[in-house]
């Protein structure tokens, strides 16, 4: 997945997460440019299993700005993750309040 693909998947799923993504308010020609949040890491690390077989999985760390807008539904997102792999440590956020 290309840096922008994993940037469409969180915003994808950011208002079913109970959030949204604030953009800046700059001119930026792409959709996903303009919103204030941006991969600052991403790798490939692979769980090996039994009988050689292997998972590999994608792990990328967003850094931005969201606005709350369901809080329970919010709620939700932060005790149980986002995203399919969450079984494997995914799809945790860490949230610090900016006012």
């Amino acid at each position: 997945m290309t840096i922008e693909q994993q940037k469409q998947w969180l915003a994808d799923r950011a208002l079913r997460a109970g959030f949204e993504l604030v953009t800046r308010a700059d001119t930026a020609a792409d959709e996903t440019e303009k919103l204030a949040f941006d991969v600052v890491s991403h790798d490939w690390p692979t769980l090996h299993r039994r009988k050689g077989r292997s998972v590999r999985l994608s792990r990328v760390t967003f850094e931005g700005v969201l606005r709350v807008q369901d809080a329970d539904t919010f709620k939700q997102t932060l005790t149980k993750g986002l995203g399919r792999e969450k079984a494997f440590g995914m799809g945790l956020m860490t949230v610090i309040p900016t006012e």
